[in-house]
């Protein structure tokens, strides 16, 4: 709440809070989401080329960030704090009025790649506009690629000021939980039972005995 309060009252923050980006994302699982959309467009895009020869590297690239723009709004369809606004080629999701979502591709040291056009250079410069929306948390929702961008190795969240990372974290799948089962317990037989009692109402008579004597 104290975040919250910060972020009304100071309407230009120089950089990114994970302690306040990471609840928000948290919230309606929209970080799981974030990664279910890669996930799902590595699926896709691989199946493509299975069946099909492109001459161009990055013609994977771009099919993969379409399918995980589309995915994302289809998962984030019921989300009531959710504003996607489209740019000049790109789009954005914004969550809660404050966090400024986009889905890139990095390197294995969480660096994501842009051609440097006036936008994409002051995506990371945290004190200038962008977009026409002021004082927002903006960060980069990433995949990793193996090697041969055949598959996802990483997905998490990562902020910068200018070149330098501040700060990431993973958006890991969930972990599956097996319920414990707890061992059987086998029934005592009647038999036992009326033994039981018998030796109770023998201990009960002696105790009487011996307190009469």
């Amino acid at each position: 709440m104290l975040l919250k309060l910060l972020l009304i009252q100071e309407p230009i923050l120089s950089k990114p809070l994970k302690e306040y980006v990471q609840p928000v994302l948290g919230e309606h699982g929209r970080g799981e989401k974030i990664r279910l959309s890669f996930e799902r467009a590595n699926t896709k895009v691989t199946a493509l080329a299975a069946s099909a020869t492109w001459r161009r590297k990055g013609t994977r690239r771009g099919l993969f960030w379409e399918a995980a723009v589309e995915n994302l709004i289809d998962l984030t369809q019921d989300d009531p704090d959710l504003s996607i606004v489209e740019h000049n080629d790109t789009i954005s999701f914004i969550f809660e009025k404050d966090v400024l979502v986009r889905l890139k591709k990095a390197d294995y040291s969480l660096h994501s790649s842009n051609y440097p056009t006036p936008t994409a250079e002051l995506f990371h410069e945290h004190d200038a506009d962008l977009f026409g929306f002021s004082g927002l948390q903006r960060v980069e929702a990433v995949y990793v690629p193996n090697r041969f961008d055949t598959d996802v190795l990483w997905t998490g969240i990562v902020a910068r000021d200018g070149k330098t990372e501040l700060w990431h974290f993973e958006l890991a799948e969930p972990v599956a939980v097996s319920p414990v089962m707890l061992p059987a317990i086998p029934p005592t037989p009647a038999a036992d039972l009326v033994t039981v009692k018998n030796q109770a109402k023998k201990a009960n008579r002696k105790q009487d005995k011996d307190g009469r004597q």
